[in-house]
């Protein structure tokens, strides 16, 4: 009775640190940029690009919610052979995913709304408009340079945190209680 006990072993892991990381999120980025770039293409012909807007908002928020929970990984981190697992080392559940991804949510909201904010703003203003060197800081600019570097921070924050773990946790991986595993067995 007790050799069968000992017969089950748990997978063994290896977790994943900034380099294979990094690559899953390049990917994952070149992945999205032709996505929006065919999507482009494909809705040129609108007279409104505000569905563009909106479409390329969502669909990486979608992207990454989706192949997270659904198969524990992005394209990119399919790829590469790496996945996320729960500290359970079991696949994430759906409230890993969302607390996961809550910063990035929040990132993408902000930027969604900045350039909802330009586009409504192009479609009121005379693009001919051009007042000189003051014309580039407007209230858009700053908030739009503000938010750049807030992003910055944030990602600084994550490497620190990443670098720092013996497990290789980022922040978004402490938040989402998940760990980035390459499956050893």
């Amino acid at each position: 009775m007790e050799n069968l006990l000992n017969d089950f072993e748990e997978p063994q892991y290896s977790y994943v640190g900034f380099w294979p990381r990094f690559g899953a999120l390049l990917i994952d980025g070149i992945i999205l940029v032709v996505f929006a770039y065919l999507l482009r293409l494909s809705l040129a012909e609108l007279e409104n690009s505000l569905v563009l807007l909106i479409v390329t908002a969502i669909v990486p928020l979608f992207y990454n919610l989706f192949l997270e929970y659904k198969y524990g990984a992005t394209l990119g981190k399919m790829l590469l052979k790496i996945k996320i697992v729960n500290y359970e080392l079991q696949p994430p559940t759906i409230s890993n995913v969302i607390l996961r991804n809550i910063i990035y949510i929040g990132l993408q909201f902000v930027s969604f709304g900045i350039d909802l904010n330009s586009y409504l703003k192009s479609q009121s203003s005379d693009l001919g408009d051009f007042t000189g060197f003051a014309s580039y800081f407007t209230p858009e600019v700053i908030i739009a340079v503000i938010y750049a570097a807030c992003v910055f921070v944030i990602y600084m924050i994550e490497m620190i945190f990443l670098l720092n773990d013996p497990k290789y946790r980022a922040l978004h991986d402490r938040i989402g209680k998940t760990y980035v595993v390459r499956n050893s067995a």
